[in-house]
């Protein structure tokens, strides 16, 4: 059994994963400036099989230290990194790599299934992953903070209003209707998005919002929060096996 670790650092918070035989064990997550904690949870878990390092904020090099100190095996997701996946993409030098990892994760997860990969976050991207084991492209629009944020600053009348709360199908109040407004809207491009591939596609949810979309859709869909981390663990096995 092959004990790894995957640290995915995003804009604001740090996920770290222990991996057992590909099924997550142990998952700590820290905001970025307290990210420093991280390197004695690693510390704690004994020697690594292998690790993997993916940041879009920047390399933290302390975590990153730690994380080469754990195991012989240690893999920096970038540019140049040896990838599972083939990426169909004018410029692959500007697709985001937790974009690609999440990609790679649907293919492991689902091997020969094309799999429409939806990341509700901050941002919401929808990527498309192809049964050949590669990424034909995606697309990206606001997520639902951002939606709610942009209604309030730039009209003159509507409030701030905060994306947790109730979504009837149609709203009664005014903060109800952007909030469904918003997160129905999301739901709706997924569908639409879905119209558009064909009927065994696979739709994989992850995000901080995956849980929250999730039941507002009418069509069976994965909610997977380690998909990006999966994702990392199977480009970290082709790295080592290579």
């Amino acid at each position: 059994m092959a004990l790894y670790a995957s640290i995915d650092q995003g804009n604001t918070a740090t996920k770290l994963t222990l991996w057992l035989d590909h099924e997550p064990q142990r998952c700590v997550v820290a905001r970025n400036a307290s990210a420093g904690s991280l390197p004695e949870v690693l510390a704690s878990c004994g020697r690594l099989d292998g690790a993997i390092y993916c940041s879009v904020s920047g390399r933290n090099d302390t975590l990153w230290q730690a994380l080469r100190g754990a195991c012989a095996s240690a893999v920096e997701l970038d540019r140049s990194t040896r990838l599972p996946i083939e990426l169909h993409y004018a410029t692959p030098c500007t697709l985001g790599l937790d974009r690609i990892a999440a990609a790679a994760g649907a293919v492991a997860r689902y091997p020969g299934r094309r799999c429409l990969v939806v990341d509700i976050g901050t941002a919401v991207t929808y990527d498309l992953a192809g049964p050949d084991a590669a990424f034909h492209g995606g697309n990206i629009a606001p997520g639902a903070g951002l939606r709610l944020r942009a209604l309030h600053d730039f009209t003159a009348a509507l409030p701030e209003v905060p994306a947790d709360g109730p979504l009837p199908a149609w709203g009664t109040d005014t903060a109800t209707a952007m909030r469904c407004g918003a997160m129905r809207g999301i739901a709706g491009e997924i569908s639409y998005y879905r119209s558009q591939l064909p009927p065994d596609t696979a739709v994989i949810l992850t995000g901080g919002r995956a849980d929250d979309i999730a039941p507002l859709l009418d069509f069976p869909a994965t909610v997977d929060h380690n998909l990006v981390g999966r994702g990392l663990i199977s480009i970290l096995e082709h790295n080592i096996d290579s």
